[in-house]
């Protein structure tokens, strides 16, 4: 605990207070709109820097604002470990076992890590933090994934495919105008369903890359954790470590941005062929009510 309290920095998280970036921005909105009055706006900045040093100053010092912000701090954490807990338990048996397996790993690798010297401590704590965010990527990935196969093994596309098909066949036999242009505009719009698939299973095979890539950086690291016996060497293996780590974590920061739209199509793609199937199910129940009141 007392670890974590002083991973906290009371002075940035005073400064990054809604409220007082709002009043920061108020001062200088008004000595801008005020820099044709003489010394007005010189007054307002030198009058609102000189409060700010106040502030931080003393706020990010007092106990009740100290325990303020760690009261907060461990509410988000645990929303964060409750939401994690949730995807876990959505998982089917085998993804939970390759996420307890790495999560054991990472915690092999700080025991290894307690035992290197207390100069490389800090660099140590800012490795572990980005494994921590790593597994938690890990674990969302593997929630994406199973959603991912699940719209894969589903019927829905083979149901578009003969819906286009279908159309096609009916666009052939349609001398209408007004017909074929109804009929194209259909056919266009399942054409983008199907294409939705392939972007679908491009996305799949990303998060299997991604998993895979998690992977290796935590084995890496637990293999170079077991391998720096001597001291002198630590700080450069933990130097090139890092840059690994840093590398790693901003290829997938950058690659995930390009899933999560995929998988809000998936899902409207999802409830649509369900309601779909409802109204079939609904339609065949009332056709059989009525040939037996007939």
């Amino acid at each position: 605990m007392e670890s974590e309290e002083k991973n906290i920095n009371f002075t940035k998280e005073a400064f990054l207070h809604p409220v007082n970036l709002v009043c920061l921005l108020v001062a200088m909105v008004s000595a801008l709109l005020l820099n044709d009055v003489g010394l007005a706006p010189n007054a307002i900045l030198a009058f609102t820097f000189g409060m700010e040093l106040i502030y931080l100053g003393i706020v990010p010092r007092l106990p009740s604002y100290q325990k303020n912000v760690r009261l907060k701090k461990e509410k988000e954490e645990q929303q964060q470990g409750s939401n994690e807990k949730q995807i876990f338990y959505r998982l089917d048996p085998k993804s939970q076992k390759q996420f307890l397996v790495l999560k054991h790993i990472t915690k092999e690798v700080k025991k290894n890590f307690d035992t290197l010297p207390y100069s490389s401590k800090g660099m140590l704590g800012h490795i572990q933090s980005k494994m921590d965010d790593l597994l938690s990527t890990y674990l969302t990935l593997l929630e994406m994934h199973r959603r991912y196969e699940i719209y894969m093994n589903s019927e829905v596309e083979d149901e578009i495919r003969r819906d286009v098909k279908l159309q096609e066949s009916k666009l052939d036999d349609t001398d209408s105008e007004q017909l074929l242009a109804t009929g194209r505009r259909r056919l266009n719009i399942l054409n983008k369903r199907l294409k939705k698939f392939d972007v679908a299973k491009e996305k799949y095979l990303i998060t299997e890359t991604h998993l895979d890539t998690i992977e290796d950086a935590i084995r890496y690291i637990y293999e170079q954790s077991m391998t720096m016996p001597n001291a002198d060497d630590v700080g450069h293996q933990l130097d090139h470590l890092l840059s690994e780590m840093e590398e790693t974590t901003n290829v997938i920061e950058e690659l995930d941005y390009d899933l999560f739209p995929a998988m809000e199509d998936m899902d409207k793609e999802l409830k649509l062929a369900q309601l779909k199937k409802e109204a079939e199910e609904l339609q065949s129940e009332t056709e059989k009510k009525v040939r037996k009141s007939v």
